[in-house]
């Protein structure tokens, strides 16, 4: 009883220390050119004018619809600026409530298959991963697809390593996730959750599992959730699911040059998925390889965290557009895997709870520099308020403190 009292507090003071240092950073910090003040543009858009369904944004000088995002992270911090005014606290709030939900998630899975010590260990694990931890205070698409694909993938694992009937609120959980992740970024949502499942019954010959599920009613939900915006959005505008689905999320991986109506892809190289898969699991990555005997791989068909783990990364690899962020959902899925199987003799445990405050503190002062520099040397990413678009140079972040210009191009420097 002495021993997990000390767990818990251990935990509680990492979490929380995390969690203030991430809403402080998350409220003192004017939004970042061009990305996340593009999206938080797009978000206060929505509030100003009332119109949910679309969103739009003044780019090159005209205020036009976007295509290339579904609305769910828009309207949902929309509504955050309708409820608590147009700030950065109003547009971060979504992705840091989706990390909320993910580590809740992760956790009562790991402590289902587990018990609570392991949750414990698996959502810290995740929580104090930078990549993940940062990003999870700014205004991007990118947590809350890994919240849905990932948190999609941990249900799974329930449903895979218990009896192979299916359980009717895990089915409805997985259909549900994945209709969200189709309204936060697209189909990439189905593609991060089907691979790894097919991998796992392909290598475990696990297809009575598949098999088993309640296809329909998933089916169904999933339609329910999704379909109608994208059904609305083309006949508002015809063209729309064409552009979207083959431009944005196929073509964009395959050709340079794929018609992107807003710049141009990252470009990197076949491989660099690799690269970015052990990136974004630091610390917990450099902890793997300097103790280990804590992470005595078991073959793939023993953890299915892994064997998702590696068939996200591969199925990345495919392609050199991924940025760093298209591999944060493998963060949760590693940390199941460290907590379940990495740590299964005391030794090892305890090494990893020790080196948790010590990650947490890396964590935060990590976020904390690299925000301080990029305010030192590079204050045009943030401009803030005091932004002044051009008609040549469009500043999201004057769009979204002071208000869209409406149709048509601007007439030199808006003062």
């Amino acid at each position: 009883m002495c021993a997990m009292k000390k767990t818990i507090i251990m935990f509680m003071a990492a979490m929380s220390f995390l969690m203030v240092v991430r809403v402080a950073i998350m409220l003192c910090t004017p939004l970042f050119e061009p990305s996340e003040a593009r999206y938080a543009a797009i978000s206060a858009n929505m509030a100003r004018t009332g119109n949910f369904l679309v969103p739009n944004f003044t780019y090159k000088g005209t205020y036009r619809p976007f295509a290339g995002k579904p609305p769910l992270v828009f309207q949902a911090s929309g509504m955050f600026c309708r409820i608590l005014g147009l700030n950065e606290l109003s547009v971060r709030l979504t992705p840091f409530l989706s990390f909320l939900g993910l580590l809740a998630i992760l956790f009562l899975v790991v402590r289902r298959l587990a018990d609570a010590a392991t949750g414990m260990l698996a959502t810290g694990i995740c929580a104090s991963s930078v990549a993940l931890y940062a990003t999870a205070g700014f205004c991007m698409m990118d947590v809350p697809l890994t919240f849905c694909s990932s948190g999609a993938l941990l249900l799974y694992a329930l449903h895979r390593n218990g009896s192979p009937q299916p359980r009717p609120l895990v089915v409805c959980g997985v259909a549900t996730l994945l209709g969200l992740g189709m309204l936060v970024k697209g189909p990439v949502a189905l593609a991060i959750f089907g691979l790894p499942v097919l991998a796992d019954a392909a290598i475990n010959r696990k297809w009575q599992h598949i098999l088993s599920l309640r296809w329909l009613p998933g089916i169904l939900l999933f339609l329910a959730i999704s379909a109608p915006w994208f059904w609305r959005m083309e006949t508002a505008q015809p063209g729309f699911l064409r552009y979207f689905f083959v431009n944005e999320n196929i073509m964009r991986f395959l050709v340079h040059d794929y018609g992107d109506r807003y710049g141009s892809g990252r470009e990197t190289f076949r491989g660099m998925a690799a690269i970015w898969a052990v990136v974004v699991t630091l610390p917990w990555s450099l902890f793997a390889l300097f103790r280990p005997q804590c992470m005595r791989l078991p073959a793939l068909r023993t953890s299915f965290p892994l064997l998702a783990t590696a068939a996200i990364t591969a199925f990345w690899c495919l392609t050199s557009r991924v940025p760093i962020a298209y591999l944060l959902p493998v963060v949760p899925l590693f940390s199941a895997h460290l907590a379940l199987y990495g740590t299964t003799d005391e030794p090892c445990r305890s090494a990893v709870w020790r080196a948790l405050p010590f990650a947490a503190v890396a964590a935060a002062v990590v976020l904390a520099a690299t925000v301080m520099v990029v305010i030192a040397t590079a204050p045009e990413r943030m401009p803030g308020e005091s932004a002044r678009p051009t008609a040549r140079h469009n500043r999201f972040s004057y769009e979204f403190y002071n208000g869209p210009w409406g149709e048509g191009a601007p007439k030199g420097d808006v003062k």
